[in-house]
């Protein structure tokens, strides 16, 4: 495996400039092509690209993951775009444009949601759940034989977490599966600051681009079927843009089809399609209660909402 240290930073005054924006290939000065680990200059880990380290996982799991297609606005920088207006309860806000994530497995409590609880995807669809372990147990292992240190961090905490939370047989509480679209420069919050986060991509089709980039240390990605990376997701990171390699129409969501099918040899499949599959742990989960209390709190909550509408409070 190549290994070597970035040797500077780009600013946080950098950053500002560009952060919700697309990578440009101006931004990249190295772009990995092979295994390789990648340090920091003062010696900490940025990332391990493990090139086809979860492809069989992929291949057997890509139908399940490509079916889960949740549309959200509130993706932030890593949306990427302007934000925009929404209408809604009578009044105006400005939120991310529409992009195709999904979060699977917990959730902390937040907002109006003070209680922990399962994901929407997690809860519902129990079986689709279950058969996707296989695959999380993968990236786990990868984790812990490459970096081994941050594994073990991360295992502490879990250890010390209820188990309702955690997926079995992992470090992870939490999965962010996207669905053909580049982030925007961004960081993810609210993961474990001593841990490590995971990425993994299935692809499908053909297409240009979508390169995940540090930009700070001018190193990128282009991620390819079955890949696997482990990565400092508090560093800022982004993708540039993702177009059609046949008619280089550029890519938000899946199920493009080429205006000229010609453009694609015979038999090619062109519906051009990336998966990525973020596993990592949210720090708060630390204080959830067990599930049973966790979804007691949530009826409590709910019924003196009710009361509160009706009048009957006190």
């Amino acid at each position: 495996m190549m290994e070597f240290r970035c040797r500077t930073k780009r600013s946080e005054e950098w950053v500002d400039k560009y952060k919700g924006s697309m990578v440009n290939p101006q931004m990249i000065a190295v772009k990995l092509e092979g295994e390789a680990r990648v340090l920091k200059p003062n010696g900490k880990p940025l990332l391990v690209y493990l090139p086809g380290a979860a492809k069989a996982e992929g291949d057997a799991h890509y139908a399940e993951f490509s079916r889960i297609r949740n549309v959200t606005d509130n993706r932030g920088y890593a949306a990427g775009g302007d934000r925009v207006e929404r209408a809604g309860g009578g009044r105006t806000r400005k939120s991310a444009p529409n992009v195709m994530s999904s979060i699977l497995g917990s959730f902390e409590a937040v907002g109006g949601n003070q209680y922990c609880r399962l994901t929407a995807f997690t809860a519902s669809h129990d079986n689709e759940w279950r058969s996707l372990m296989p695959y999380f147990e993968r990236i786990a292992a990868l984790f812990e034989e490459h970096v081994p240190d941050r594994f073990a961090a991360q295992m502490r905490v879990v250890e010390g977490t209820n188990p309702d939370w955690v997926v079995p047989g992992t470090p992870f509480s939490t999965i962010t599966v996207n669905n053909t679209y580049p982030t925007g420069i961004h960081t993810d919050k609210g993961d474990l600051d001593e841990g490590f986060s995971t990425l993994g991509v299935i692809r499908r089709g053909r297409y240009d681009g979508g390169w995940l980039t540090f930009p700070q240390y001018g190193v990128a990605v282009d991620m390819k079927d079955g890949d696997v990376l482990l990565m400092d997701a508090h560093e800022w990171h982004g993708n540039t843009v993702m177009t059609c390699s046949f008619c280089g129409e550029t890519l938000r969501k899946p199920g493009h089809s080429c205006p000229d099918v010609n453009l694609a040899p015979r038999g090619e499949r062109v519906y051009p399609e990336r998966v990525s599959v973020v596993s990592y742990f949210r720090t708060k989960i630390t204080t959830c209660s067990s599930a049973a209390e966790e979804n007691a709190r949530r009826v409590a909550l709910q019924d003196g909402r009710n009361a509160r509408k009706l009048g009957l409070e006190g």
